[in-house]
C-alpha cells in the first residue's frame, strides 16, 4: 500500500476506535442503571437479558479497540449473567418476572466505567494491537498466470539450452548471476509475476544463500528452487533436500515433467491468499474494523449486521470463508448456520465462529449444529488476517477439487459453460466486446491408438499448461470434453483473438513428445465467435464449434472465425 492510502486506513481506524469509545460510555452508562435495579433486586428478565447482550458485545470488541482489561472484565461478568440466565429459564421465568443476581455483580458493572476512563489515551488506530500485514504480492494461480523462470549460477551456459526448451512450453525465461546479486534480487522484484529459480546442484548451495539473504523471507513469498543435477542417489537427493530446494531433476530430463512442476510450484506459489469473507456481526465499530483490516491483507471483505439480510447476502456476494458471531442480539449464530446450511450450495462453506464464548464445551456444542472452526474474541488483526486466509485458501483448493478437471486442473464442462453465460451479462452490462474460443487437438484419435491413452494424456495436459501460461489472468478455460477446451476471452476483438491462438497453435505444434525411442507432434485447431451476436450462451458455443469444424474440413492446424454462412455446418 502507499504512504497515503496507509494514513487514509490509520484514519479510519482511528475513527472507528473513538466511536468505539464514545459508544462504551454510552453501554456502561446503561449498565450502570441495571446496577441500580439489582441493588434494588428489581431486575426483569427482559432487562436481564439485554444486559446479558451488552455484556457479550463490550467483551468481544473492546480487545479489538485497545481495551483489554475492560474486555476481560465485561466476559467476566457475561459469564456470571448467562448463569443467572440459564437459571431464570429453568424456573420458567417470563420477560416480567423479577430474576435474582447478587449484588456483587452491581459493584464490578459499576467498576466497568473506572476501567474505561483509566485507559491509556488513544494514540493509534489498533489500540494495542500492532498493524495488520499489508496486501502480499500474489497472483491468481487458477490461469492466466505469467510464470517467470529465473536460471541462477556463477555461469548458467549448463542451463541456456533448458531455459530454451522451457520457453516453448509458454514461460517467460531469463538467467542471472549470483555473482551480481543485487542486481538479479532487484530483478527478481521487478517482475509482476510467479518467479521459479532454476539450478544445477553444485551451485544449490550458493542460490540457497543468495534467496536467504537477498530475497523476502516471508513464508508465502519464498521463490522456490528447482534443482537439476546427474545423480539420483539416495546420498544426491538428500543433500539436495537438506539444502532446501523445492524439487530435483536428474538427467536425462523429462522436460513435459519438469515444466509441470514448475507449473504446478509457481500455482502452490502465486496462489493468491486472499479470499472473500463474509462477516456477521451486529457490532458495526467491530465489524467495520474487520473489514477495514482484511481489505488492507488484499482480503475482500463485506459485512452483514441484520441477519434476515444473510442468504441474499450470500448469494450476491458467493464468499469462500463466513465469519460469524455466535450471538447476535435476538439471533443465535448457531441456528444461522444450521439455516445456511439448509442450501445445498453452502454446504460445503467454511463457517468460523468469532466470538468472545470461550467454554471449550459451548464451543463443541455450537461447532456441532454447523460451523467449522471457533476464534475466540479478542483477535489481532495479525492474527484474523493469518487465519482468514489460511482457511480462504483451503476453501479455494477444496472447491477446486470439486470444480476442477482431475487431468488438467481447468473447469469442468458445466461450469465452463456458466461462465459463458456470466460473461454474456457482463458483455451486455459493461458494453464490451468479448469472444467464446472452441479448441481441439487434431488426430488425437491417431494419438491414443499409436502412442497409448498414457500419451495421449501428456498431450492434453501439456496443451492446458500452454494455455494457462499464455492467456491473460481474465481470460476463463475450460475443459469441454475429451480433446476439446473452450476458451472465453473477455475484453477482445475477435481479429484479436485469431492472431492469439494462432500464435499458441504454432508454439504448440513445434513441441516433441516422445514415446520410447519414438517421437511425434501435434497440431490444433480452433474457432472463435464473438460472444455478443448472439442472444444465448449456447448459441455462441455453438457459433465457435460451427467454426471448428470449417477450420477442420479445411485442413485443420489453424483458426476459422465464425461467420452466420457457417449456421448448420456439421461433419
Amino acid at each position: 500500500m502507499t504512504n497515503t492510502a496507509v494514513d487514509q486506513l490509520q484514519k479510519r481506524l482511528r475513527l472507528l476506535q473513538e466511536r468505539f469509545f464514545e459508544r462504551a460510555r454510552g453501554d456502561i452508562e446503561t449498565l450502570s442503571g441495571f446496577a441500580s435495579l439489582i441493588d434494588q433486586q428489581q431486575l426483569p428478565q427482559s432487562e436481564l437479558d439485554k444486559c446479558y447482550q451488552l455484556l457479550h458485545r463490550m467483551a468481544g470488541s473492546s480487545g479489538t479497540f485497545g481495551f483489554p482489561e475492560l474486555g476481560q472484565a465485561a466476559r467476566a461478568i457475561e459469564k456470571q449473567m448467562k448463569s443467572c440466565r440459564e437459571s431464570a429459564a429453568d424456573s420458567g421465568a417470563s420477560a416480567h418476572d423479577v430474576v435474582s443476581v447478587s449484588v456483587e455483580l452491581a459493584d464490578e458493572l459499576r467498576h466497568l466505567a473506572r476501567l474505561l476512563e483509566k485507559a491509556p489515551e488513544m494514540t493509534s488506530a489498533a489500540g494495542a494491537q500492532a498493524g495488520a500485514p499489508a496486501a502480499a504480492d500474489s497472483y491468481d494461480g487458477a490461469h492466466g498466470m505469467q510464470v517467470n523462470v529465473m536460471a541462477l549460477g556463477h555461469s548458467i551456459d549448463y542451463l541456456a539450452d533448458l531455459v530454451k526448451s522451457l520457453a516453448v512450453y509458454g514461460f517467460f525465461c531469463e538467467s542471472g548471476s549470483i555473482d551480481r546479486p543485487s542486481d538479479v534480487a532487484a530483478r527478481l522484484t521487478e517482475l509482476n509475476n510467479a518467479s521459479i529459480l532454476l539450478c544445477v546442484d553444485s551451485e544449490l548451495g550458493d542460490v540457497m544463500d543468495f534467496r536467504e539473504q537477498y530475497l523476502p523471507k516471508a513464508e508465502h513469498r519464498r521463490f522456490p528452487v528447482v534443482c537439476v543435477g546427474h545423480e539420483d542417489s539416495f546420498e544426491t537427493l538428500y543433500r539436495v533436500a537438506e539444502q532446501g530446494a523445492t524439487a530435483y531433476f536428474c538427467e536425462p530430463l523429462d522436460m513435459l515433467e519438469l515444466a509441470e512442476r514448475i507449473e504446478s510450484l509457481a500455482l502452490e506459489r502465486g496462489s493468491r491468499p486472499q479470499g472473500r469473507v463474509l462477516i456477521v456481526d451486529d457490532d458495526q465499530e467491530l465489524g467495520e474494523h474487520y473489514c477495514l483490516v482484511l481489505k488492507q491483507a488484499g482480503i475482500i471483505a463485506r459485512r452483514v449486521s441484520d441477519p434476515a439480510d444473510l442468504m441474499s447476502e450470500l448469494s450476491a456476494f458467493e464468499p469462500d470463508l463466513v465469519l460469524m458471531d455466535v450471538q447476535l442480539r435476538d439471533y443465535s449464530g448457531v441456528t444461522l448456520a444450521r439455516l445456511i446450511r439448509y442450501e445445498p450450495r453452502w454446504l460445503g462453506l467454511p463457517i468460523v465462529y468469532l466470538s468472545s464464548e470461550d467454554n471449550p464445551e459451548n464451543q463443541l456444542d455450537a461447532l456441532s449444529k454447523g460451523a467449522d472452526e471457533f476464534l475466540v474474541k479478542p483477535v489481532t488483526d495479525d492474527y484474523l488476517v493469518r487465519s482468514v486466509r489460511i482457511r480462504c485458501y483451503r476453501a479455494r483448493q477444496l472447491s477446486d477439487l470439486m470444480n476442477r478437471d482431475s487431468l488438467t486442473g481447468l473447469l469442468k464442462h458445466s461450469l465452463i459453460k456458466q461462465e459463458v453465460d456470466r460473461e454474456l451479462a457482463r458483455c451486455r452490462r459493461a458494453g464490451h466486446t468479448s469472444c467464446v474460443v472452441m479448441l481441439d487437438l487434431d488426430h488425437f484419435k491417431r494419438v491414443n491408438d499409436t502412442w497409448g491413452h498414457g500419451q495421449g494424456d501428456i498431450v492434453i495436459r501439456t496443451l492446458a499448461n500452454l494455455l494457462r501460461n499464455r492467456l491473460r489472468e481474465s481470460d476463463v478455460i475450460g475443459r469441454y470434453g475429451g480433446e476439446e477446451f473452450l476458451l472465453i476471452l473477455p475484453d477482445c476483438e475477435p481479429a484479436v483473438a485469431v492472431k492469439l491462438i494462432e500464435a499458441i497453435g504454432k508454439s504448440f505444434a513445434e513441441l516433441v513428445f516422445w514415446a520410447g525411442d519414438d517421437s511425434f507432434q501435434v497440431t490444433l485447431s480452433a474457432g472463435v465467435a464473438l460472444i455478443n451476436d448472439f442472444p444465448v450462451s449456447d448459441q455462441a458455443i455453438e457459433a465457435a464449434d460451427q467454426a471448428l469444424y470449417q477450420r477442420k474440413r479445411g485442413g485443420r492446424n489453424g483458426v476459422s472465425l465464425y461467420h452466420p454462412s457457417l449456421r448448420g455446418i456439421k461433419v
